[in-house]
């Protein structure tokens, strides 16, 4: 193979993987493959998808099929540590080496070493893959063939429960089965709604830690008589509780889910803990915030806007600084405020009229702006947006067509609150994180209207496009919702922009009609 050439990572790791396939030994693998001296190739990046089934195409992969569909030309190799880490389907596999010579691109699979640019390779290569899909269905027959009576009758097989169930004897102890530990269920009930209330995991777990919840290996040993741990939550044990398919009761085994004779997956409680269209919401709930583009770090939770509000003068982002205060001639203290600053303007950059604003100032607009824009409006949830829903649901192979029509467009469904009330009950860190999910923008001058104040123009994000979808009192045509303080009309109103001549901002006219 050529030197010096750009090798795509591609890291795979199914449900309850061990250390031989964890995404940490793939990343090492493919980085000392590629760092080779016979190679001296480059890693570009790296396509991670976590908790994703290897029957799935590489191409339907969150992580993955983003590389292949939309920058193909940033790499030359698709590289995986092993064959099954890229797929375990051999007409998948069939399909992405047709794809990679059609666009001039190499497959490597390091553990097996194929040269895939012979027709050698590509033959043996194809063998593999063969034989590796007839081990994962042989896999799936072992899992229904030597369980399939209990499976059937929902009888539990072996181990300690999943978390929020218990086992129960029943037919006068002749099997167990699973059912709802109704002692640890309102807690259970409580992160699930918490979850769907937008508040964080890490608020959950410092809250749950205050009152002495018990976790659940701790509450087993409780249950047990034995002594309990005094193990911590943590917001770790949250999300890897919301994402196991144990919430809707889905048996898994060696980390894939178990079909039945229709292609489902086999649910074992007959009352789990969730269905699937409430679990597929929560681990969208819990996936990370998309961060802006050119977005700072975030910083302390002490900064609401973080990473949200940008100076309208040249874009830069804002930081945020406590000052130090000052004392009075009777020797008290004034405590000092938070500021938000133009970074572009404090590094000594080219911007000459950024604002310098006290941040409680521009918080407590925020504040009224989201209360009162849409605070009235009916919260709806799209199911299934993010990546997180294709990995768990397409790792179980449910109703596959259904979902990918899904996605295209996505359906919302009414959660029975207005974002009013789901604000309102917000501390500051689970408020950043909302402006966050939904996408939120905000811009400050310092006289956007000279003599009048900060200016500030919010735009609301993908409230507003939720809204439009169901059409909850929007005008048609109108593609943002723009909210104003302390700048010219026609900024946020396009209906006046025709009877103005002041200019608008750039940034303030894209996707708005008539701008």
């Amino acid at each position: 193979m050529t030197s010096g050439l750009r090798h795509l990572a591609c890291l795979r790791r199914s449900a309850d993987s061990d250390g031989s396939t964890s995404v940490e030994w793939q990343r090492g693998v493919i980085r000392r493959h590629v760092a080779a001296p016979h190679l001296s190739g480059v890693l570009v990046g790296e396509a991670e998808d976590t908790d994703v089934s290897g029957s799935m195409s590489p191409f339907r992969r969150p992580g993955l099929g983003r590389w292949l569909t939309d920058r193909a030309d940033e790499f030359d190799v698709v590289i995986a540590a092993r064959m099954d880490r890229l797929t375990r389907r051999s007409v998948h596999f069939d399909e992405l080496l047709e794809w990679a010579q059609e666009n001039g691109k190499s497959v490597v699979c390091v553990e097996e070493g194929f040269d895939l640019s012979t027709p050698q390779g590509k033959t043996m290569a194809r063998m593999t893959a063969v034989f590796a899909e007839a081990e994962w269905d042989t896999v799936q027959a072992r899992a229904l063939n030597g369980v399939q009576t209990r499976l059937e009758n929902r009888s539990w097989l072996t181990g300690a429960p999943p978390t929020g169930y218990r086992i129960k004897t029943v037919e006068g102890g002749k099997r167990k089965v699973l059912e709802i530990d109704q002692d640890y269920h309102p807690y259970v009930t409580e992160i699930f709604r918490r979850i769907g209330e937008g508040q964080s995991t890490h608020r959950i777990a410092r809250d749950f830690n205050s009152r002495g919840v018990l976790t659940w290996s701790d509450h087993l040993r409780q249950l047990k008589g034995e002594e309990t741990k005094g193990t911590q939550w943590q917001s770790t044990i949250i999300n890897k509780f919301i994402r196991s398919p144990w919430v809707p009761g889905i048996y898994t085994y060696k980390g894939e889910a178990v079909l039945d004779d229709e292609g489902d997956p086999v649910i074992l409680p007959e009352a789990p803990l969730a269905t699937l269209r409430q679990w597929e919401y929560l681990v969208d709930q819990i996936k990370p915030a998309p961060k802006a583009e050119h977005a700072e770090s975030r910083t302390g939770a002490r900064s609401l806007l973080a990473g949200i509000a940008r100076c309208g003068e040249c874009g830069a982002s804002f930081s945020s600084l406590l000052n130090s205060g000052h004392k009075r001639k009777d020797g008290t203290r004034v405590p000092g405020h938070r500021y938000y600053r133009c970074s572009n303007k404090f590094k000594g950059g080219s911007c000459a009229g950024g604002p310098y604003v006290r941040a409680d100032i521009l918080d407590d607009w925020v504040d009224q702006a989201i209360r009162d824009s849409v605070g009235q409006w009916d919260v709806y949830e799209r199911a299934g947006t993010g990546p997180s829903r294709e990995r768990e649901l397409q790792s179980a192979k449910v109703r596959p067509e259904k979902q990918e029509a899904e996605r295209v467009s996505p359906a919302l469904w009414a959660t029975g609150k207005k974002y009013g009330e789901v604000w309102g009950v917000k501390d500051q860190e689970d408020r950043r994180e909302f402006l966050r999910k939904y996408q939120v923008k905000l811009w400050a001058w310092s006289d956007a209207i000279p003599g009048a104040g900060t200016g500030m123009v919010m735009d609301l994000g993908d409230i507003q496009a939720m809204a439009r979808e169901l059409d909850l009192g929007r005008n048609e045509g109108t593609d943002r919702l723009l909210v104003g303080r302390n700048v010219p009309a026609h900024w946020t109103n396009p209906e006046l922009r025709e009877f103005s001549t002041g200019e608008v901002p750039e940034f303030l006219k894209v996707s708005i009609p008539g701008a």
